[in-house]
């Protein structure tokens, strides 16, 4: 055994089927070829006997600890048949412990003070030049701590957890108080889940860093707190170049701008191919009222250098 190939489909179709459950979840990474990869080990109860198997199982986020699976064993080898076979390593292992073991988000060690931390808010901020997007929660600890937890990602044995409401167990930094991290192993197995379906909304993160590719994607409620480094160089170089050619860039949300998105591209375009009649009589047509297309092309082109998805939108519009 070892990588997914013929001898894991031969298992998968021809072993002999078993009733079994999961009793024990280990979840740790490796890195192979410069590259990352999760692996997720199971503890399957059949018969009394405990196996250890190594697998990916596919729709990951319904995975849950103390859920029955069908187990197809030939000879020594054992598959679990359970949703559809994914093309990942699958062997068998040393049993994990009963419960759940998480060395990538589980929790931290060394000190940090146990409590329960009730989520309040999700957001998320752009994250590699808006190029992705990072999870946020805003939670209270049980001393009444009040802090944002950056990077909230929520693992797959735990994906029926973690919205606003929610009272999680959590940890707490012994010097910084305003430091929390939710022990999701502790969460799950107080709280399996099993047949719970994952919970909508975006909460749930696919990508172990808490960032999730394509920002708006997946968690489209407003951020907390400070963006990346390079994010905040990118937004300090916009602010001071768009001022410099006299745009707002403290225009206010676009939702309130009483020029709507669509009328100020409509009018733009409008514009651009009409350059001998003045730039308001040809916006008025397009629904601008008369003399408020100067300040409405300051209000939004402000917005276009701060928000690199108004920029692709505005460029595509015009090309």
């Amino acid at each position: 055994m070892g990588l997914f190939g013929p001898s894991f489909m031969k298992v998968w179709q021809a072993g002999a089927p078993v009733e079994g459950k999961i009793v024990g979840i280990r979840r740790s990474q490796v890195s192979e070829d410069e590259s990352t990869i999760d692996l997720e080990d199971y503890a399957v109860e059949v018969g009394g006997e405990i196996l250890g198997i190594r697998q990916r199982l596919s729709p990951l986020q319904d995975v849950r600890l103390g859920m029955p699976v069908t187990v197809h064993r030939n000879g020594k080898a054992a598959v679990i048949r359970w949703g559809a076979p994914v093309e990942r390593r699958w062997k068998s292992v040393k049993p994990p412990a009963a419960g759940i073991e998480d060395k990538i988000d589980g929790p931290p060690r060394g000190g940090w003070a146990s409590g329960q931390a009730e989520v309040l808010d999700l957001g998320s901020r752009s994250a590699m030049l808006g190029l992705a997007t990072v999870a946020q929660a805003k939670v209270r600890f049980s001393d009444g701590t009040e802090a944002l937890v950056d990077k909230y990602v929520v693992p797959f044995y735990a994906s029926h957890l973690g919205a606003a409401g929610d009272k999680l167990p959590a940890l707490q930094h012994p010097r910084d108080a305003r430091k929390i991290r939710i022990d999701w192993p502790a969460a799950a197995v107080a709280v399996p889940g099993v047949g719970v379906a994952a919970l909508g909304g975006g909460i749930v993160n696919t990508a172990e860093s808490g960032s999730v590719m394509g920002a708006g994607d997946s968690n489209s409620h407003p951020g907390f707190g400070k963006a990346g480094l390079i994010d905040r160089l990118q937004a300090k170089v916009a602010a001071s170049t768009g001022a410099a050619a006299g745009f707002d860039m403290n225009a206010g949300p676009a939702a309130e701008d009483p020029v709507t998105w669509e009328t100020f591209l409509a009018a733009t375009v409008a514009i651009r191919d009409d350059p001998t009649t003045p730039a308001d009589e040809v916006a008025q047509r397009h629904g601008v009222p008369a003399g408020e297309w100067e300040a409405a092309n300051k209000r939004w082109m402000g917005r276009i250098m701060s928000d690199w998805k108004l920029g692709a939108a505005y460029g595509q519009a015009l090309s």
